[in-house]
């Protein structure tokens, strides 16, 4: 159903709502710089494959131990404080790894412990970012910033590799590094010039509070039935996903046989798609009611799915995931905005990071049963129909549970905040 809200009537973007987004874009551009800059690092220390992607997969860890209590910090203390904190630490991080690059031998285990702090750091950022967006902007431009920002991470998903690689070629990892430092650099100053002012007297901070904290959010989560489902089935909706995705590379180049051009094909029409996808979806929501695009966007996702099982080639898989990309943006921008607008301000951090850190945890589990699905007979139907079928489960949960009528849930309590 078309929402009552017209296009016409969309308020424009504030000064703060800018510098916020101009931060995260190059505080994202940063990640992507020391993700591939310390791989690249590793590998011209120790020559090897293992090291190398260790250096990369560790970043994944902390969003799922760290990830769960990371939004009590977001909502106990100033966002804007935390959001430039982390920065500041990411920028003094990317600074060691700058001089270890510099050293004739550096050793591995402090570039490994600077891998593990940078990825420490995000879970923090990413929550209290959640809650500082819902401080400064209007809840009628909340989809389209979310569009943005998921956008945002698509494109950097889409080119960042090879660009990132490129940018590390040419510059050295030494002088990368110090151009990663300087980029947090920036989006810490941007982050710091935002004015607003948040009433309320912060507590003190002891263990109890903190714990207390934390399970305040898990009751908010749970509390909320379309919360509590919604969260579920995102994660069940990653599970999916990572069945196909975690095996994506074994399948193209070992099972089929394809050449390393048909895996570069198939997964840039997934960042592709979701860059597309991000673009549509202020759109959808400015139409439509957010239950049911959610609802449609499950859907869609399932749907992309079975088109492999009926063809099992390469071009069927590389629309397939194209179309999944598409699907994600939309399912996450929905979720997203939902989340923002139903859940009180003043826990939405940690709703924020305990739903994350659930979505995260299901990635191993759907990695590893792809693994042992792309072994048998029929590898691509096997692999396709298993997540369709998950997918479908999804999409039923969606269609049928408290999710799809999400837009009567509630507004969440008004914000004790003034943002220029």
């Amino acid at each position: 159903m078309p929402t009552e809200q017209l296009t016409k009537d969309r308020p424009t973007a504030s000064a703060a709502d800018i510098r916020l987004r101009i931060a995260f874009l190059v505080s994202s551009v940063g990640d992507w710089i020391y993700r591939l800059a310390i791989p690249v690092l590793v590998l011209k220390i120790s020559g090897s494959a293992t090291s190398t992607a260790l250096a990369y997969a560790i970043e994944f860890i902390p969003y799922i131990v760290i990830g769960l209590f990371a939004g009590v910090i977001a909502d106990r203390f100033d966002r804007r404080r935390v959001m430039v904190l982390c920065d500041l630490t990411s920028g003094v991080l990317a600074l060691a790894v700058t001089g270890l690059a510099l050293l004739d031998d550096p050793p591995l285990v402090a570039i490994y412990l600077c891998a593990f702090l940078l990825a420490c750091v995000r879970p923090f950022y990413f929550p209290a970012f959640q809650g500082f967006l819902v401080d400064v902007v209007p809840e009628q431009r909340l989809s389209r910033v979310n569009a943005w920002t998921q956008t945002v991470d698509s494109a950097l998903g889409f080119i960042g590799p090879v660009a990132g690689i490129a940018f590390v070629a040419a510059l050295g990892v030494w002088l990368s590094a110090l151009v990663n430092a300087l980029s947090f650099g920036v989006s810490a100053l941007l982050i710091a010039t935002i004015a607003f002012t948040r009433s309320g007297t912060a507590e003190p901070v002891t263990a109890r509070g903190i714990a207390r904290d934390f399970t305040d959010g898990l009751r908010a989560v749970w509390t909320m039935k379309a919360m509590r489902w919604g969260t579920a089935l995102m994660a069940l909706s990653n599970l999916a996903a990572w069945i196909i995705e975690g095996s994506l590379l074994f399948l193209v180049l070992e099972v089929e046989k394809m050449p390393k051009v048909v895996l570069g094909l198939v997964l840039g029409a997934q960042g592709l798609g979701a860059v597309i996808g991000g673009v549509l979806a202020p759109r959808l929501t400015d139409r439509y009611r957010l239950g049911p695009l959610l609802a449609f966007g499950m859907g869609l996702s399932g749907a992309s799915m079975v088109l492999p099982v009926l063809v099992p080639t390469w071009w069927a898989v590389l629309i397939s995931w194209g179309i999944e990309g598409i699907a994600t943006s939309v399912v996450i921008v929905s979720w997203v905005t939902a989340r923002q607008k139903v859940v009180p301000s003043e826990v939405i951090g940690r709703v924020a990071s305990v739903s994350r850190a659930a979505a995260y945890a299901t990635i191993p589990l759907g990695a590893m049963l792809g693994g042992w699905l792309v072994s048998g007979t029929a590898p691509t139907r096997t692999l396709f129909l298993c997540g369709a079928a998950v997918q479908a489960v999804v999409f039923l949960g969606t269609a049928l549970s408290p999710v799809v009528r999400i837009d009567d849930a509630g507004p969440r309590n008004a914000r004790a905040v003034e943002a220029t």
